[in-house]
């Protein structure tokens, strides 16, 4: 299993950075998040259709940073998921979200 130091050390230079974003460790391009470390959690940006098939099959649940209340367009990846592909996915989905 990937740690979340080895996701960063892959995914950090150029446009990636480190930041914070609730308190907790985050990677962005630019300005905007695409990756956070949760309380041990990976948590990801992903697109709609993306979200919908991780959360189908039971590879991701919705990002409730404050119980109950769901953040629109992340979820929290399962530990047992291959995540560097997933974290390139997200990079790209925020870039291409970027004007």
């Amino acid at each position: 299993m990937t740690g979340w130091a080895e996701l960063v050390a892959a995914a950090e230079g150029g446009p990636v950075s480190r930041g914070s974003m609730f308190g907790s460790q985050g990677l962005r391009t630019g300005t905007k998040f695409f990756a956070i470390w949760w309380h041990e959690q990976l948590v990801l940006k992903l697109p709609p259709t993306r979200q919908e098939s991780l959360l189908a099959a039971g590879q991701a649940v919705p990002f409730e940073p404050m119980g109950g209340r769901r953040m629109n367009g992340w979820v929290v990846v399962d530990p047992t998921v291959d995540w560097p592909p997933l974290v390139d996915e997200a990079r790209a989905f925020v870039e291409s979200q970027q004007t």
